[in-house]
């Protein structure tokens, strides 16, 4: 690991302060979640089981590949028991470089209750940074068929509520900005809660998302999702 360390230690720098953030913002709790960034096409540093995220350290990151297989982990660590969806994603999405999958107050509620009210277009930033939220089915945590459950929407979106589970968002930057988008998610959940409460949830109309694809061209920027040309497609 040694060369590893070496060649990526910003990397792993940067992974260690995400985690502290999620911690930080009380996304994750215990040894709740877990986060990984590939650095190579066929490698993965990725956050160890058993290890609360606000005591994380550069000395605690694994390694894996493509396929799950441990390349490294220190003594007394091994890689998340929840690597197999880890690799799935990145086997599935060669543009994603980053996944992060924490258990927000907010976000979590909305996956135990089966909503899909976030798949719908609400809010301007999130539908330009990050996509819809689309549900996937529970499963077994740890288990390949949880891997498997993103198989029919990983194409569509970068983020996920994983029903009865919590909640995963990818990135295809870095690690410390896919957290920022995370924190957008469950800020938006948040003001979705508190319509609610106020009276009830309006949804932006076909005319501001035609409006908004010309932002999003102006800008240069891409929709989130591998099969989405048009915000259309999506909304």
């Amino acid at each position: 690991m040694k060369n590893i360390k070496e060649l990526y230690k910003d990397e792993i720098k940067m992974l260690v302060q995400a985690c502290h953030r999620c911690a930080e913002l009380g996304y994750v709790t215990s040894s709740g979640g877990n986060l990984s960034v590939r650095v190579e096409e066929n490698l993965i540093l990725i956050t160890p089981t058993k290890t609360p995220k606000r005591f994380m350290t550069e000395d605690d990151i694994c390694a894996i590949d493509l396929e799950g297989n441990t390349v490294y982990a220190p003594e007394g660590k091994k890689p998340t028991g929840e690597t197999p969806f880890h690799a799935r994603i990145m086997r599935m999405r060669p543009d994603i470089k980053v996944i992060v999958h924490t258990h927000p107050p907010i976000l979590t509620g909305f996956a135990i209750a089966h909503s899909d009210v976030l798949s719908k277009a609400i809010l301007p930033e999130p539908i330009i940074e990050v996509g819809p939220v689309l549900n996937v089915k529970y499963a077994t945590p740890l288990s390949e068929e949880l891997s498997e459950s993103f198989d029919k929407v990983i194409t569509k979106s970068n983020a996920f509520l994983m029903e009865n589970h919590g909640f995963l968002i990818c990135g295809c930057d870095d690690v410390l900005n896919t957290v920022e988008q995370l924190q957008m998610v469950e800020a938006m959940a948040q003001s979705i809660v508190a319509a609610k409460c106020i009276g009830k949830v309006e949804f932006l109309s076909k005319t501001d998302l035609d409006e908004l694809e010309e932002v999003i061209k102006v800008r240069s920027l891409k929709i989130p999702g591998l099969e989405q040309t048009s915000l259309k497609d999506i909304y």
